[in-house]
């Protein structure tokens, strides 16, 4: 059942308190939600509902109504055992109308859930806002609606959640959390990665993950552009991770010279490649040239060979510069006079441009 996307409710973050008496599972956090968005307008903290209802409205209709309504009332008393609400109903539940009133209480600021766990103290409290836009794109999921809920409020105190956050907050393994956050990619949820950085160490580390909830209404192509961006930011970052060359950890320029293949190579990157002895960016520029040989387009065949010739004159000047300087210390430790006369010559000399060339437009 869809809701009107501009109908606001409000959740305690209480329910996100992994290991304590608030914590909610995902089957009582969407029944929880969906009571306050039933709500009669007359009566703004109370649902008149029955059992029927919650179960054609969320969907869990199985072959087994007996057991259906058993399970929908099962997550009814776990919300009054916890706090959440209380049941004003006179007879069987299974069978008659009843109504459900939520317990402000639970709202208030002064409701404060803390531990300490691995050296980090934990907090939770206050309320986190939910709209029928994000309530309809759960549909009708609770670990959805948790997962959208949780990022809504931890984005708002700048707050990045890793995984294994993820898992004691929805409750399930990390596998899980895997297949359930792909499954979210597709319509709903973009991940970030972090950056990479060295610790003090030297060892390679990659910041937290950020999260946030796209916007459904322009999926069809934002979300494929974002999600193509996000795989290839993965990608790339998976490469850094292994690479073993300072240089090219460092250097931004360098690195998508080499690894990213929409960014030209240039001197600066295939100087690094060419004298690197880290296997991973070998490898990676060895692919890009290559690639760049077979390709149809032949000034890509022309720029390997330039850079290859640029390359070997570096090569041969730093060579003539060593000796230059070699025969300079000589000279400072030995005298002039001890010295050959012969100088250094420079690899690249200009060549003069014959007066033939520099006269023909005047033949016009």
């Amino acid at each position: 059942m869809k809701m009107n996307e501009k109908f606001i409710i409000t959740v305690p973050n209480v329910a996100f308190a992994w290991g304590t008496q608030y914590h909610m599972t995902e089957d009582e956090f969407m029944l929880y939600s969906h009571l306050q968005f039933m709500r009669q307008s007359s009566q703004w903290n109370q649902t008149f509902t029955s059992v029927d209802m919650i179960i054609q409205y969320l969907g869990l209709e199985t072959k087994n109504k007996h057991r259906d309504k058993e399970k929908v009332i099962g997550n009814l008393k776990k919300l009054v055992e916890k706090g959440y609400i209380t049941i004003d109903c006179e007879g069987d539940m299974k069978k008659i109308f009843f109504v459900v009133k939520q317990v402000q209480e639970i709202l208030s600021t002064k409701l404060v859930v803390e531990f300490e766990e691995d050296g980090k103290n934990r907090k939770f409290m206050g309320f986190t806002k939910i709209n029928g836009e994000q309530y309809n794109l759960a549909n009708n999921e609770g670990r959805a609606l948790m997962t959208i809920t949780y990022i809504s409020w931890r984005n708002n105190i700048n707050y990045k959640v890793p995984k294994s956050e993820w898992v004691k907050v929805l409750a399930i393994a990390k596998s899980t959390l895997e297949d359930s956050f792909n499954d979210y990619k597709k319509r709903f949820l973009m991940i970030l990665e972090g950056n990479h950085y060295h610790n003090e160490q030297g060892q390679i580390r990659q910041e937290t993950n950020s999260h946030a909830i796209s916007d459904m209404k322009s999926k069809s192509v934002n979300l494929e552009v974002k999600a193509e961006k996000v795989k290839s930011e993965s990608y790339l970052d998976k490469l850094r991770s292994k690479v073993t060359d300072i240089t090219v950890m460092r250097d931004d320029e360098i690195f998508m010279q080499i690894f990213d293949k929409n960014t030209f190579i240039k001197f600066k990157g295939f100087k690094v490649w060419k004298e690197t002895n880290c296997p991973i960016v070998k490898a990676s520029g060895q692919k890009k040239l290559d690639a760049m040989r077979a390709s149809e387009n032949l000034i890509a065949g022309e720029v390997v060979d330039k850079l290859e010739r640029e390359h070997q004159e570096h090569l041969l000047n730093q060579k003539q510069q060593s000796k230059s300087m070699e025969q300079q210390m000589l000279r400072l430790n030995m005298g002039d006079e001890c010295m050959p006369s012969d100088e250094f010559i420079p690899s690249y000399i200009m060549k003069e441009k014959p007066v033939s060339d520099m006269t023909d437009f005047l033949d016009d």
